[in-house]
């Protein structure tokens, strides 16, 4: 009887959504040509143009693809999808209900730009999009066949800008309890690292964390910012808006109008201070904030040029006092995660001969390379999303070798080992010998120029130690030695190679690929 009765329920939503959804009788039709079942279509109660729908497929198709689990799909009637769809479709992706496949999606929508909206995402999503309109005026193409076009033609290890969607956020696991711990107690943490290491992905990944659970977040990246004015009236301007979504009683500021718009009769350096604790003082907790691109601040190491950079310092400088008060009066306050390559700006006592004010304000934690485990996770369950295999260990094996963990170099090795895959293979076990080649080749935009960036950008900020390198990777076994022990006996000399994943505790290469470019 209670089958019946589900049966029941279901017909009559799956008969409301082909009523209400342009396309929708045409996409129903569309699965049980391929022998899928949508077993549950719910419409959104915060937005009736959205129906979230449950998609079971065919054992073979599930085989095929990697796809055993449920398939979500999110049916959106509006004229023109925006980026915000795609990122509330891996919302309910990470949620990681236990019968829904984390990979993948499908999205009905009559916009025909979506497509190319999510290819843009590559590397973060992996959705197909199906437009209604084609279906209704009578596209032959089957859903099976959309399928294996969509991961043959979206290279999903080709990323080069942080990760946004938390879905698409790979291990760290040790990484983000650090950071969670710091901020519930009001610590201020710096992560640095090396070039796309993942560093601003980590911060942004902890930051909708929290943000998801009602946290006060704010994010501001010094390098955009440009300024100490556009640091401060930002800071002010964010944080005003959070107290007025809170509903909070909108208290009055010197620099920023009752709208939250910055007051032109008024200096904001003056009086922005005075305003930051007025405005802390209404928020209900501590204020969560994340700044990026830290060591822009430190006026020898920055692009925006000395006095620019000695100006945002100075704000810096007064945002620990802020902290540093409230936090003696029993104030909340904030508590600050920060990101760079240098750690210069908390861990060099001295700035021009004069006490560096920010030293040791930040807890300096380093991020190196990923773990094994994490690399292969990442290589896997992208490699998924474009019906590939590594189902030989080896290939996992040599990848962490060659390249250490580091997740640029990891994904760029396996993109051009993708391209490998001989025509329409689905799903293609990767072979070693693809990532051998991948490995060996030369010219832009292969692994080896991406490693030469790395080592590059190491050698600029840490030239010094850069330059032991080839002692320590000598082949003359003497040379290797004393290095080796000059490198023990004077820490500071080699502070960074082994913290940022250049060198393993030993000082042997931990990135094997970067060898070849020091030893010639």
């Amino acid at each position: 009887m209670a089958n019946t009765r589900n049966q029941q329920v279901l017909a009559t939503h799956r008969a409301k959504f082909e009523q209400r959804v342009p396309g929708g009788r045409e996409f129903n039709k569309l699965l049980r040509d391929m022998g899928a079942e949508a077993y549950r279509f719910k419409e959104d109660q915060l937005d009736r143009a959205r129906w979230w729908i449950y998609i079971t497929l065919p054992i073979n198709v599930g085989e095929t693809f990697d796809l055993r689990l449920d398939v979500l799909c999110l049916s959106a009637s509006y004229e023109r999808v925006e980026p915000r769809t795609l990122t509330l479709v891996a919302e309910r992706l990470h949620d990681r209900d236990a019968r829904v496949d984390p990979d993948f999606a499908i999205l009905l929508t009559s916009d025909p730009a979506a497509a190319d909206l999510v290819k843009r995402r590559r590397g973060q999503l992996a959705i197909l999009t199906i437009n209604s309109d084609e279906l209704i005026s009578g596209s032959g193409v089957g859903l099976r066949d959309r399928i294996a076009e969509i991961m043959v033609t979206h290279d999903h290890y080709d990323l080069t800008r942080p990760i946004t969607e938390p879905a698409a956020f790979y291990g760290r696991q040790a990484e983000v309890a650090e950071l969670d711990f710091a901020l519930d107690r009001g610590q201020s943490v710096g992560i640095f690292g090396l070039r796309k290491a993942g560093k601003t992905s980590l911060l942004n990944f902890v930051a909708r964390q929290h943000e998801r659970v009602g946290k006060p977040v704010i994010w501001l990246d010094i390098s955009v910012l440009q300024t100490a004015e556009a640091f401060q009236l930002n800071l002010l301007e964010k944080c005003h808006k959070i107290v007025r979504q809170l509903g909070q009683k909108i208290p009055r500021l010197m620099t920023l109008t009752r709208d939250g718009n910055p007051n032109p009769t008024v200096q904001t350096s003056g009086y922005w201070i005075r305003d930051l604790n007025v405005l802390l003082d209404a928020l209900p907790g501590r204020l969560e904030l994340f700044i990026d691109e830290i060591d822009q601040a430190w006026p020898s190491r920055s692009n925006l040029g000395v006095e620019q950079a000695a100006a945002v310092m100075r704000c810096l400088i007064q945002l620990r006092g802020v902290v540093q008060s409230r936090e003696a009066e029993g104030k909340h306050g904030i508590g600050i995660v920060c990101a760079g390559v240098d750690p210069a700006i908390f861990e060099r006592p001295l700035l021009d001969g004069r006490d560096n004010l920010l030293y040791k304000f930040a807890r300096l934690a380093f991020l190196s390379p990923m773990k094994r485990s994490e690399m292969g996770e990442m290589v896997r369950s992208l490699g998924k999303r474009m019906a590939l295999r590594y189902s030989d260990h080896r290939a996992i094996d040599f990848i962490f070798e060659e390249f250490g963990g580091h997740p640029l170099l990891t994904r760029k090795a396996c993109s051009v080992a993708a391209r490998k895959r001989p025509r329409d293979e689905i799903p293609w076990h990767v072979p070693l010998s693809a990532l051998e080649e991948a490995s060996k080749m030369r010219g832009p935009n292969t692994p080896q120029s991406e490693v030469a960036d790395v080592l590059a950008s190491f050698t600029e900020w840490f030239g010094d130690e850069a330059a032991m390198l080839p002692l320590l990777w000598s082949d003359d076994p003497q040379e290797s030695a004393e290095a080796k022990e000059w490198a023990r006996n004077e820490p500071d000399m080699a502070a960074h190679l082994v913290s940022y994943g250049i060198t393993d505790e030993n000082w042997a290469p931990r990135i094997h690929a970067m060898r070849a470019l020091v030893v010639k």
